[in-house]
């Protein structure tokens, strides 16, 4: 019984103990952190004057130019902030085809942007058509620089 006695009597002395440091460092703001200076609003996606220097994370020219391409199938999934873009199976030719396009950059480049095209035979084999997405790729990225022409001069 002593033993037990003594045994909690430590346990509750030790866990008394405290660290006396003292943070000072205050910590980075995160996401949904109230000490940022501006969020995202709803008007950051109608104000087409400041489409260059939005909030997006992508860029705003290959986001509206990949949804104008991929739109020959139906959406399955966007993610404007993550730059992801995938269409469902739809059937083109005896094929059934899936598009996927994720925007990797704030900038208006070539490597800003990667497509995959997946083909279903009629076997049910599923591969991917790496010419096809190169041929939509610059389509996107002509589209782009279009619509970003046609923005500068407005």
């Amino acid at each position: 019984m002593k033993l037990i006695y003594i045994t909690f009597i430590s346990i509750f002395f030790f866990s008394c103990a405290s660290n006396n440091e003292i943070a000072t460092e205050k910590p980075e703001p995160g996401l949904f952190s109230k000490d940022q200076k501006k969020g995202i609003s709803i008007t950051d996606f109608l104000n087409r004057d400041q489409m260059e220097d939005s909030s997006f994370y992508v860029n705003s020219f290959l986001w509206r130019a990949s949804l104008d391409v991929l739109s020959i199938g139906p959406f399955q999934s966007t993610d404007a902030f993550g730059g992801i873009i995938i269409t469902e199976w739809f059937k083109k030719d005896n094929k059934e085809i899936k598009l996927t396009a994720l925007i990797k950059s704030r900038e208006l480049r070539s490597e800003g942007i990667n497509v995959k095209v997946f083909i279903k035979n009629n076997k049910s084999e599923i591969f991917e058509d790496l010419n096809l997405a190169t041929k939509i790729e610059n389509l996107i990225l002509t589209k782009a620089r279009s619509l970003r022409i046609q923005n500068q001069l407005k």
